[in-house]
């Protein structure tokens, strides 16, 4: 039971992570300077790292590594041109 919880968790800050990475997109029209802007995108960036591994490192060893075969562009490209 707690490693499933572990898991969720993982998972969770993993998803956090990506929603920061898609905030940092969002900084350049907000209406701060361009030294806070920089200062904030910078901020996104690490805290969103730290929160990636910390949810993969949660989330476990082959939770990671199904997510990264799934996640693979090589994949997607071959999966596209053997449609064709």
């Amino acid at each position: 039971m707690q490693a499933r919880i572990q898991a969720k968790l993982g998972l969770i800050l993993i998803v956090t992570s990506c929603l920061l990475w898609a905030a940092v997109f969002v900084v350049p029209f907000l209406t701060f300077a361009i030294s806070h802007k920089a200062i904030i995108v910078t901020i996104l960036v690490i805290v969103s790292e730290v929160i990636f591994w910390l949810g993969i490192l949660l989330a476990g060893r082959d939770l990671a590594h199904r997510y990264r075969h799934q996640l693979n562009p090589i994949k997607w490209w071959r999966r596209m041109t053997r449609n064709k």
